[in-house]
């Protein structure tokens, strides 16, 4: 498995939502949960990429 898709799946548990699977969209992933999906680069190039994945998936479960 690759280090981002490690990286999704610890963020998923961290914030205590449960990642149903990741499916590969060429340069992005989209992490699929039981109230809909989240869109998240394949290559984040900064951290500001990887806190606005997290404020999606806390948008999306709220």
């Amino acid at each position: 498995m690759k280090k981002i898709l490690r990286e999704y799946a610890k963020l998923c548990q961290t914030e205590g939502v449960s990642l149903i699977e990741i499916e590969s969209r060429r340069r992005h992933y989209a992490l699929h949960f039981e109230k809909g999906f989240v869109i998240a680069p394949a290559s984040p190039s900064s951290q500001r990429a990887h806190r606005e994945v997290r404020a999606h998936i806390r948008r999306l479960h709220k």
